[in-house]
């Protein structure tokens, strides 16, 4: 899955539960290698969105 597509997911569970936990965003990149630019990417997006990321 590319990092827009995780991006994009991302957000769609964090719209719909009011936040997005860290085994959320493993489950949705757990079959991609992502280099730590993507991560930031992703983590950046969130922030933009107003999205929480949580334990679980």
């Amino acid at each position: 899955m590319s990092v827009a597509e995780i991006i994009r997911r991302a957000i769609e569970i964090g719209e719909r539960n009011g936040k997005i936990t860290f085994d959320d965003l493993n489950q949705l990149c757990d079959s991609s290698a992502l280099d730590p630019k993507d991560v930031e990417r992703i983590f950046n997006a969130l922030s933009e969105a107003e999205i929480w990321i949580e334990r679980d």
